[in-house]
């Protein structure tokens, strides 16, 4: 692709079995942007399962970023938790090797909606711009999530931030960078839940944060006792205005009729118009050969032997490590 710094660009992340949702992501903002560019980070081996030239987005490799000891990065997380320690190399490198000057990074499971034009914007007046998991608390009713739910992952989502390149997002990168090296894993009793609790310390050590607040960013399961969503004519809104993207976390098509395997407060007959995004969605993601490329193996979950790679390895292997990375667990 050729480089355009004016572009409005966008990222994301995935294991090569999220193909279909990367060309989800990546097809939805196209359609809103034509003239954008999406980059795809893919964390493991892809060789002779896709044609790079094929594909509306550019690919980038693990090996791409030059993080240190790239062996032991990979194997001492899970997939999940590789997939976001990767993250601010990625920023960094789409910076260096690409001239982005903005850059929204969004998960590979959200669908683009509605232009994103006003997140540009805001990053001419903020460094870095953030989605909170919630506007409005959860009622004491007994379902869930709650409260200590978003406590554990922290106030931020960060399947979702926006950044702009400056001195300041440089020295924010490369701090971030330094904490999910070794601190990346899902262990909220050792304080830490990937990369989201960092953020929480981000927001203040470094200025020009940005915390977007319309509710038409970044729906989600967490926030849905506080977004209704309905669809006039063509349009997706959100409490009556624009839904600008929709966040389908923990959605498995496999078990379609199911919202999110995280909360039980709402079903498909509390939100009826929710089923119909949902079905569309669905559509889309078999549509970009989900059937096909959701069984393939991620690399990193096996020996070179072919034998599994069981999480108690990495917890023992992260354990061994020199000083700098987690003693527990």
């Amino acid at each position: 692709m050729p480089l355009d710094t004016h572009s409005k660009s966008i990222c994301t992340i995935i294991a090569k079995n999220y193909l279909a949702f990367a060309r989800t992501l990546c097809n939805s903002f196209l359609r809103q942007h034509p003239d954008g560019v999406c980059y795809v980070l893919i964390i493991d081996d892809i060789e002779g399962y896709l044609d790079r030239d094929k594909e509306k987005f550019e690919i980038v490799t693990i090996g791409d970023l030059g993080i240190s000891r790239l062996t032991e990065f990979c194997f001492k997380y899970d997939i999940t938790e590789l997939a976001t320690a990767a993250k601010p190399y990625l920023l960094q490198y789409l910076f260096a090797q690409k001239g982005m000057n903005e850059l929204l990074y969004l998960d590979p499971d959200i669908l683009v909606t509605a232009p994103l034009d006003e997140l540009f914007g805001e990053l001419q007046r903020n460094d870095i711009i953030l989605t909170p998991h919630l506007d409005k608390d959860y009622p004491d009713d007994g379902w869930f999530p709650i409260d200590a739910n978003i406590m554990i992952s922290g106030i931020f989502n960060l399947g979702f931030i926006g950044v702009r390149r400056c001195d300041n997002v440089g020295g924010f990168l490369t701090w971030w960078q330094d904490k999910l090296y070794s601190k990346c894993v899902i262990a909220p009793s050792a304080g830490y839940f990937v990369d989201q609790k960092f953020i929480d310390l981000a927001i203040t050590l470094f200025p020009g944060m940005g915390i977007i607040k319309d509710t038409g960013y970044n729906a989600a399961y967490w926030n849905i006792h506080s977004r209704e969503i309905t669809k006039f004519g063509e349009e997706w809104r959100c409490n009556g205005r624009r839904l600008y993207f929709f966040h389908f976390s923990n959605y498995k098509p496999e078990r379609a009729g199911e919202i999110s395997g995280h909360q039980n407060r709402f079903t498909f007959d509390d939100m009826p118009q929710l089923r119909i995004l949902f079905d569309e969605y669905y559509r889309m993601l078999m549509d970009n050969g989900y059937s096909e490329t959701f069984v393939w193996q991620y690399s990193y979950n096996f020996y070179t032997n072919g034998n599994a790679v069981k999480n108690s390895d990495r917890i023992k292997y992260r354990k061994c490590l020199p000083d700098g990375s987690l003693d527990n667990p």
